[in-house]
């Protein structure tokens, strides 16, 4: 079990806040204060700055905020914290907080002042709990029954579990038809349930007739994360599809709660490493086609020069932190075989001309697919979000944290939206239609916002392709 405690001091060592806070105050402050003293004497004698102390089962992290430093402790009572882990923790945790700090003078705040702005930098991280949580779904409560649909209704059986939102997902999948549109294979839906305040994930494997349902009720405080790893859950219900083996729900469920959770793609990239006016110059005319595709999840297919591929990628990536996006940085000669084949399935793909034209003549890839040719700075595509690309060529001067940031926070909107749209699977199609409007009118969105959360609603809830 994970404990965090988070510490803002001045880059003299003054102690100014901490939350949890401290039980013995001279303790912390003397504490704090020792950390300040071997951050100095690194940067004083080593000529770079300590990132990091590692002792028994914890380790003290420093990040230095303007003329401030804060300090996070994790206490790791079961395992070791990956270093990947933390890094994504201490890069998102310095991104938040900059934008608070700027400015504020560490001589003359107060100690109310000091901890109102621990608060919001606590709140900016985006949940930290869940940020440094290796199986985050690892404690969702899960249930799971038979579900008969007959003539006169539907009718549950052998159920493990307890809760509220058991009948409602039945009588969801009951009267969408579930068990006709899911024949064939484990298929996973989400669903938000607004009087629960949680989103569910529920694993169907029906004949037509008869049902297995397994549920997993997840907080919504994880939805950013149970998004992202969406795509995850669905290609380990493929793969559990395939087996030979006829796996009890109790462990499909539990297969899919023990997932590690690998963080979004940009995490892993240094952010110094990317510029957004080279995304400009060098991808060009009809940008906003390739952030549509990004945004919402189809494949992308970069061709160029492999250096400047991987760039492009990279900066694409500013674009999918609401993803689990899989890359495959560059198609060789050698990936592509005698019958023109080779592995598509990533979300972004990059390749030369001549494995392009040679997939393009094998009509393993059409003209029409999003394609970004660097060669010819063209991009292809049938739809543009207008949205994101006004937000980019709004921001696209300042610093790369800065720009990473705003539109992480829209597309946290994006997400939020979609997820409140799959609760519209909860009622039939005639109410559902006019859920929708209701939705759509309440959240002061564009339309073509809106057009673009139900598309990725639709994706994570096939019940709802009525709406489309």
């Amino acid at each position: 079990m994970l404990n965090i405690k988070i510490s803002l001091v001045t880059s003299s060592g003054i102690l100014l806040a901490s939350k949890p806070e401290a039980v013995d105050d001279t303790r912390q402050i003397l504490a704090t204060g020792l950390m300040t003293a071997l951050i100095s004497f690194s940067k004083e004698v080593h000529h770079r700055e300590l990132q990091s102390i590692s002792y028994h089962d914890r380790t003290v992290s420093f990040v230095r905020v303007h003329e401030f430093v804060l300090i996070l402790e994790t206490i790791d009572e079961e395992a070791t914290l990956s270093e990947q882990k933390l890094g994504q923790l201490l890069q998102q945790l310095k991104e938040c907080t900059e934008p608070i700090l700027e400015g504020v003078d560490p001589n003359i705040i107060t100690e109310g002042e000091a901890a109102i702005i621990l608060d919001k930098c606590l709140q900016g991280v985006q949940l930290l709990h869940y940020s440094i949580t290796e199986q985050p779904l690892k404690m969702s409560e899960s249930a799971y029954f038979t579900l008969f649909h007959t003539d006169k209704g539907w009718e549950i059986k052998d159920k493990v579990g307890s809760g509220s939102f058991i009948p409602t997902i039945a009588l969801m999948l009951d009267t969408l038809k579930a068990n006709e549109k899911c024949i064939n294979g484990l298929k996973g839906i989400l669903t938000h349930i607004p009087e629960e305040k949680s989103t569910t994930y529920t694993v169907i494997d029906t004949d037509g007739k008869t049902s297995r349902v397994g549920i997993l009720k997840i907080s919504r405080e994880l939805d950013l994360v149970l998004f992202r790893l969406f795509t995850m859950m669905d290609r380990m219900l493929s793969v559990m599809s395939e087996d030979k083996e006829i796996l009890s729900m109790e462990r499909i469920l539990n297969t899919l709660k023990d997932i590690d959770d690998p963080g979004n793609r940009l995490s892993r990239i240094n952010l110094e490493d990317l510029s957004p006016s080279f995304l400009v110059r060098t991808v060009g005319r009809n940008l906003d086609k390739a952030i549509y595709s990004a945004v919402i999840g189809e494949p992308i297919f970069i061709v160029g020069d492999k250096p400047t591929v991987k760039l492009v990628i990279d900066s694409m990536s500013i674009f999918t932190q609401h993803l689990q996006t899989s890359v495959n940085l560059w198609i060789s000669a050698d990936d592509f075989s005698q019958n023109g084949k080779c592995d598509l399935s990533a979300r972004m793909c990059g390749m030369s001309t001549e494995i392009y034209n040679a997939l393009l003549s094998s009509e393993t890839i059409k003209e029409t697919d999003v394609c970004i040719n660097l060669v010819n700075s063209r991009v292809t595509g049938a739809k543009s979000s207008h949205h994101f690309k006004k937000l980019f060529d709004t921001i696209k001067k300042l610093s790369i944290a800065e720009i990473v940031t705003k539109i992480a926070l829209d597309l946290e909107k994006l997400v939020a939206l979609s997820l409140d749209m799959t609760s519209i699977s909860l009622v039939d199609e005639v109410k559902g239609k006019q859920k929708l409007k209701e939705i759509s009118s309440q959240s002061g969105y564009s339309s073509t916002f809106i057009k673009k959360a139900l598309e990725m609603a639709v994706r994570r809830n096939p019940l709802l392709d009525y709406l489309l």
